[in-house]
């Protein structure tokens, strides 16, 4: 079993080592005294947060403080026997903590080292980066509205948790060739930058702009979301039999001009407004049926509570929780740690003795 000591807190970090804990990874996270500070992030569910919760099941968490020499000796201790670091603090902290690629790999060569940061340790590593601020500058923000607004779920932290677990599994496989780990740092500017994809494509290949902020596709039409009598719903044609097909379950004329993919891109106005203009006058669900049977993308646009409760939509426990299922079947199903629940356990496979341990809970080092 793989073993990962896990510094990260918040989302982009702790959502990465929870897709590593699903798959049966040993998670080790490593809390302050005061714990990862989404334990305090509203609404709670009988004093627990649901954020928490929603990011962190299948781990261990071992509190350490990390300001005390001994507790850096501990997590040294700790990450000689891992076989993954995972941290996402400011550029530098690590190092000034004393817990360096350098430092650690030191003590355990094969040791893969993750740091996630949001601009890196260039100009910018002072600042501070949250998902907001990193859609704002990576320019998701500007494509998603006017005034710029940011994508629903933090995307650039999720992408950038993603990114991370690619990095540990090409790292471990690397690792398994040369028998040597490796440092990856994962800037989360580079992630959305990586996210624009073809909207950098065009920019940087073609010097074209984006459109302004819209549901529809740069390159594809009819390709938005189209209201109902009841409700709105998504429409893609991305081909021209996909069209034809539209056509004919919405009996819109036949205007060369909409022949072909091209013509409709450059006609999308008045092609949306053909669409809008018979959609309108009947029932989302009644449209959905009939435009699926004939084999056009679409789906209605739902609520987060319409979406969790649709036939698609599987579920995971672990212990009292409940989650969307991920997208990997899980393996494990640890429920959420408590702050500090595992400490004693963890520091018993590492060697330390109860005695041992006591003192160093007496002296606030371990919580």
């Amino acid at each position: 079993m793989y073993r990962v000591l896990d510094f990260t807190r918040v989302l982009a970090g702790p959502w990465a080592t929870q897709v590593l804990g699903d798959q049966g990874f040993d998670v080790v996270k490593v809390e302050s005294l005061a714990g990862d500070e989404t334990r305090a992030f509203l609404p709670l569910r009988q004093g627990e947060s649901v954020y928490f919760a929603c990011t962190n099941r299948n781990k261990r968490s071992v509190v350490l403080d990390l300001k005390h020499p001994d507790g850096i000796a501990l997590a040294r201790r700790l990450a000689a026997r891992a076989d993954v670091v995972m941290e996402n603090f400011r550029p530098g902290v690590m190092d000034r903590l004393g817990l360096s690629y350098d430092t650690l790999a030191a003590d355990n060569p094969g040791l893969v080292y993750v740091g996630i940061s949001a601009f890196g340790a260039g100009p910018w590593a002072d600042r501070a980066g949250y998902d907001l601020v990193v859609q704002s500058v990576g320019g998701i923000a500007a494509l998603t509205g006017d005034p710029p607004q940011k994508a629903g779920p933090s995307i650039a932290d999720l992408a950038s948790a993603q990114v991370a677990v690619q990095a540990v599994l090409f790292a471990l496989l690397e690792r398994g060739r040369t028998g040597r780990g490796k440092r990856v740092d994962i800037r989360m500017i580079d992630v959305a930058h990586h996210l624009l994809a073809y909207y950098a494509s065009a920019w940087l290949n073609a010097g074209q702009a984006p459109p302004p902020p819209s549901n529809r596709h740069p390159s594809i039409a009819p390709y938005n979301l189209y209201r109902c009598a009841d409700g709105w719903l998504a429409i893609c044609c991305a081909n021209d039999p996909l069209w034809e097909k539209l056509r004919g379950v919405l009996a819109l004329p036949a205007h060369a001009e909409w022949a072909t993919i091209a013509g409709r891109v450059a006609d999308r106005e008045r092609l949306d407004v053909a669409i809008h203009a018979v959609l309108e006058a009947g029932a989302t669900s009644a449209w959905e049926a009939r435009l699926a049977a004939a084999g056009v993308p679409c789906g209605a646009a739902l609520s987060v509570q319409e979406s969790l409760d649709h036939p698609l939509a599987e579920r995971i426990t672990a212990g009292s929780w409940s989650f969307p299922a991920p997208p990997l079947a899980a393996v494990a199903l640890r429920p959420p740690p408590r702050l500090g629940e595992h400490t004693d356990e963890v520091l018993r496979e590492a060697g330390l003795q109860a005695d041992e341990i006591g003192r160093l809970r007496e002296r606030g080092v371990i919580g």
